[in-house]
């Protein structure tokens, strides 16, 4: 039989003690509180909300439209229920399980979200709610093949960019100015490829960290030109927004847009296959955030 020296019981203990504490520690620390705090606001796609609803609430500025509470409500809660259906749909599917705590807090704030859109949705008009639709459609489509394709819109060279692009065009410039009863004019259509323009840019930090991952089929934007090449494609693209924003005037505030632009290029420039890890999906992707609360600032 194994026997217990006084020393080695008094080692388990004191191992149990600061095994506690550092357990309690861990729970408490602010540090790495905020920290896993930070990690779920991001994994979870809040923040990708909240690009969506900044870039919603600049065309509402720019076109002096007048959004209700629940109108607002949908451009935060569409992306958020869209993206952690891409992120998360093949988990359920193949039964694969995330850990309980996180896995817990994501449905409870998924279900209370489907509640939120289902209340803004019932107040649409039909012409809103047909843009919503075709939104919905796209990231069906993006995930599920159509009838008769062993492939879905994804899989399919070089269209995986222009879907992102096109979803959050509808989303954050048709939408808004369908819920304000606005028609469609010349101007709105720029606006529309103005902010097209934008978004591609935008995906291209992304493409690059994903260009050793994606599947060589897909064909991205980094895979069949390069990084150099997809830098100055970019760029080209960028100066077309930025011709078509002094040309038009689309924004009241043509400084703040051209900065807005010039940021970009900047991280379009610096992205690298290796990144760090919040490089795209948090500094890039929070670029609308930024601009939205810049353009407050400056009213």
């Amino acid at each position: 039989m194994f026997s217990f020296s006084p020393s080695s019981v008094h080692f388990s203990i004191i191992f149990e003690q600061k095994f506690y504490l550092l357990t309690v520690y861990k729970y408490f620390c602010p540090v790495l509180y905020i920290s896993k705090l930070f990690e779920n606001y991001v994994k979870f796609n809040f923040h990708v909300g909240l690009a969506v609803f900044a870039f919603a609430k600049i065309t509402a500025l720019d076109f002096d439209l007048y959004l209700n509470f629940l109108d607002q409500v949908i451009f935060f809660v569409a992306p958020f229920l869209a993206y952690n259906f891409i992120k998360f749909y093949l988990f359920f599917l193949d039964g694969i399980t995330l850990k309980v705590n996180a896995i817990r807090f994501l449905l409870g704030f998924t279900v209370f979200s489907v509640f939120l859109f289902q209340g803004g949705v019932f107040y649409l008009s039909l012409f809103s709610r047909t843009i919503l639709f075709l939104t919905i459609l796209l990231v069906l489509l993006y995930c599920f093949p159509l009838p008769g394709f062993k492939l879905n819109f994804r899989g399919f060279k070089g269209l995986k960019i222009h879907l992102v692009a096109l979803s959050w065009v509808l989303i954050t410039v048709f939408l808004p100015l369908s819920m304000a009863e606005k028609n469609m004019t010349e101007f709105s259509l720029i606006y529309g490829l103005q902010r097209y323009l934008f978004v591609l840019v935008a995906t291209l930090p992304f493409e690059i960290r994903d260009l050793k991952l994606d599947d060589p089929n897909l064909s991205t934007w980094p895979q069949k030109w390069g990084i150099k090449k997809t830098r100055l494609i970019g760029g080209l693209l960028l100066s077309l927004f930025v011709f078509l924003e002094i040309y038009y005037s689309a924004s009241s505030n043509i400084l703040l847009v051209l900065s807005t632009a010039f940021l970009l290029m900047a991280f379009v420039l610096k992205a690298k296959v290796e990144q760090s890890k919040y490089f795209s999906s948090f500094w890039v992707e929070g670029i609308p955030i930024l601009w939205l609360i810049l353009k407050y600032l400056t009213i």
